[in-house]
């Protein structure tokens, strides 16, 4: 069957028309073109309908991949073992541990990683780009997770909180905590999702 799918493959590579000004991804398809656009600007029309939930979502179906978090649904069952996932994302990432498939290669050593985003953190390592800064000190590093064990599983910053909202006094160890204090209390705040790591970067 791939061997029928490669030639295909091929042609969609070759004749991707439609370039993101921004970034250069190119797409096959102007809708396509069109929702990754919504990455730039921050917009996510579909709202997650759940009450005292304010997540919303670039995709009508990420948005209702994140519903299944609150009805506990699991759908995508693994055929080797009893995982059960919300998400057939999350049912690919957890076949990986069976197969031992590891796609996102680096370009320059052996590493190999289940996912993008540990491929991403993993490059760092040879730029030495270190775009996580902590707010109290000049502790930086490659990912934001070090960030947050830094500032609360160390002693250097006893007693501050990790997540201070920008407009008042409020702070928190709690993302979720804090993420619904600025989509309640600052709904004029624009990605309140991002407003942390936005903290964070330089």
């Amino acid at each position: 069957m791939w061997l029928i799918l490669l030639p295909l493959l091929d042609f969609l590579l070759v004749h991707r028309k439609f370039t993101c000004p921004l970034c250069n991804r190119s797409f096959t398809e102007k809708w396509a073109m069109n929702n990754h656009m919504k990455l730039h600007t921050g917009e996510k029309p579909y709202k997650c309908t759940w009450p005292t939930c304010h997540y919303s979502f670039l995709t009508a179906s990420a948005m209702k991949d994140h519903y299944r978090t609150h009805t506990g649904e699991k759908s995508f069952l693994c055929d080797l073992c009893g995982f059960a996932g919300g998400t057939r994302h999350a049912l690919t990432k957890h076949r990986r541990q069976h197969t031992g498939e590891k796609p996102f290669k680096c370009d320059e050593c052996n590493f190999a990683s289940t996912t993008q985003s540990h491929l991403t953190r993993h490059k760092r390592v040879h730029t030495g780009e270190k775009p996580y800064r902590c707010p109290w000190c000049d502790y930086r590093s490659n990912c934001a997770e070090n960030i947050r064990k830094h500032i609360l599983h160390t002693d250097k910053h006893e007693g501050v909180k990790m997540y201070n909202c920008p407009k008042c006094e409020y702070g928190t160890n709690i993302p979720v905590e804090f993420r619904n204090h600025l989509k309640e209390l600052h709904p004029d705040i624009e990605n309140p999702d991002l407003a942390y790591l936005h903290a964070l970067e330089t």
